[in-house]
């Protein structure tokens, strides 16, 4: 039975990876949620009803990991303390799940946590990091030092299509259907999907991107967007 959790918990990290994972009607949680901008992007000809493009500013608290709870992890045998020798920052290697790859070949995988981020890389390209064994000490320094710097609050834009989505479903990105609530701070309750900044940029072109420097290098590492740079 612990070998089927493993290999059930892999393919679920896989989907929630590649955005697939439909878990329902998802509440968006954070401090503050604020709409900057609206759009009408469609009106049904019968009844006027709207489909809206909204764009809201959310703040979110960070809440980095603590020095005591990276210690935590070295309850686990397979733990160990790192610095990465070029940015001097700290992570705690942990094991975690294996998953299988599209040949069918099983991925070996370590997770990677920091302050304010965790991911999983493949084993084989531990060799191929910057990231070495460290001293106590020394990663208690490095750690420490990062998570000082981070601020109390981060702000983000997100953008959600609300209103009447069926005519427009298939206009919609299809790498991820799934529909998500929030409330702003006046109360208003939105439902709707989440788009891109890659996708709004593309639903709102005038001639001229509205994709920000940013956006554009974040959609092409995320490996669905192709932009036409001319």
């Amino acid at each position: 039975f612990t070998a089927f959790e493993r290999l059930l918990n892999a393919k679920i990290e896989g989907a929630i990876a590649s955005g697939s994972y439909d878990v329902g009607l998802e509440t968006l949680q954070a401090e503050s949620f604020v709409v900057t901008d609206r759009r009408t992007i469609h009106v049904h000809p019968g009844t006027g009803a709207e489909a809206r493009l909204l764009t809201i500013t959310q703040r979110q608290r960070n809440r980095p990991v603590t020095l005591a709870e990276a210690f935590d992890h070295l309850d686990d045998p397979g733990a160990r303390l790192l610095i990465n020798e070029r940015s001097r920052r700290a992570a705690v290697q942990v094991p975690t799940t294996s998953i299988m790859l599209d040949d069918g070949e099983i991925e070996r995988r370590v997770r990677l946590i920091r302050p304010m981020e965790a991911h999983n890389i493949p084993i084989k390209m531990m060799g191929e990091t910057h990231w070495v064994e460290a001293e106590r000490i020394a990663f208690e320094t490095a750690w420490d030092a990062e998570a000082t710097e981070v601020p109390e609050y981060a702000d983000s834009t997100i953008h959600v299509v609300s209103g009447l989505l069926l005519p427009i479903w298939k206009r919609l990105p299809n790498e991820s259907t799934r529909v998500y609530r929030l409330q702003t701070d006046d109360g208003e309750r939105i439902v709707g999907r989440r788009v891109s900044p890659a996708w709004v940029a593309g639903a709102l072109a005038t001639g001229t991107s509205t994709l920000t420097p940013d956006h554009a290098f974040m959609a092409l590492m995320d490996g669905k967007t192709i932009l036409d740079l001319t």
